[in-house]
C-alpha cells in the first residue's frame, strides 16, 4: 500500500513538472486495461498526460508517422506526458495489452 501512495505521490510531482504555462493539458487514464477514452482533441503543442490507475504495467506508444512516442514501461500509479508538435491523428496503443486503443487528434 504505502508502495502504491509513494508511486501516486511521484506521479503528481511529474505532472508539476510537465506542466508549461503556454500549454493545455488533457489527462488520459489507464485502468481495466482501457484507456478512459477512446479519443482525446487536443491543440497542436498541447499535452497529453497518461496516467496508470491499473494494477499492472502498461507501454503506451504511438507509431503515427510524425507523432511518434514511446513512453517505456508506466508502473501503477505512475504518469507520463507527451507533447504534442504537429496535427494529425496518433493512433495510441499498449504494447503489452494488445486490444488497448485510443486516438489523439491534434488540431
Amino acid at each position: 500500500m504505502n508502495r502504491l501512495l509513494v508511486s501516486a505521490l511521484l506521479a503528481l510531482a511529474l505532472i508539476g513538472i510537465l506542466e508549461t504555462a503556454n500549454a493545455a493539458q488533457q489527462q488520459v487514464a489507464t485502468t481495466g486495461k482501457r484507456f478512459s477514452t477512446s479519443e482525446v482533441r487536443i491543440a497542436y503543442e498541447d499535452m497529453v498526460i497518461f496516467v496508470n490507475q491499473d494494477k499492472v504495467v502498461h507501454q503506451v506508444f504511438s507509431t503515427t508517422a510524425g507523432l511518434r512516442f514511446n513512453l517505456k514501461r508506466l508502473p501503477p500509479g505512475a504518469a507520463s506526458g507527451v507533447r504534442f508538435a504537429k496535427r494529425g491523428v496518433a493512433e495510441v496503443r499498449c504494447a503489452i495489452h494488445r486490444d488497448m486503443r485510443m486516438k489523439v487528434v491534434v488540431e
